[in-house]
């Protein structure tokens, strides 16, 4: 096999769009230790002010805690995506979190996820941050801080060796 008859790798990068209406801050700002130390993967944290969680990218959907408060994705190139919505949210019994998609369903970016009532979380909840993160197949994220508007502003990229 000659150097030509190498298969070429490149770099390509994929958006994320903001999953819901808030304030995008870093990660390292999470409550949750493990999410903000970066053990469940890169990230960013949201703030939420809109009450409707949607699809960050297009994507399948692999997991869907029985409590409808984490999902999973897995979009193109194998990128994992998990939305991770409150702390300690298995104690709500998923009351306030409405889902909107059945597993293995295909979603378009900014297909909604969930509906989520936030009076009635928040008077169940300590905290309500939603953790965007990407656990497997980027080598970087670039992310993208301040105000943003459900499915309207990018607030990750990602930047992924592709074969």
């Amino acid at each position: 096999m000659t150097m030509s008859d190498k298969p070429s790798s490149q770099l390509t990068k994929l958006d994320f769009v903001a999953p819901i209406s808030g304030e995008a801050l870093p990660l390292t700002e999470h409550y949750e230790p493990v999410i903000s130390h970066g053990l469940q993967g890169q990230g960013i944290m949201l703030k939420p002010l809109g009450s409707r969680l949607v699809a960050p990218c297009d994507g399948v959907v692999t997991e869907v805690a029985a409590t409808s408060h984490q999902i999973k994705l897995q979009a193109s190139h194998g990128v994992i995506v998990e939305l991770t919505c409150g702390s300690s949210a298995i104690t709500t019994h998923g009351v306030g979190f409405t889902r909107k998609i059945n597993l293995g369903q295909r979603v378009k970016q900014g297909d909604p996820l969930i509906e989520l009532d936030l009076i009635n979380i928040r008077k169940q909840l300590p905290h309500l941050d939603i953790a965007l993160l990407i656990s497997h197949g980027v080598l970087t994220t670039k992310p993208h801080y301040g105000s943003v508007r459900v499915a309207e502003e990018t607030v990750l990229t990602g930047i992924i060796k592709q074969k």
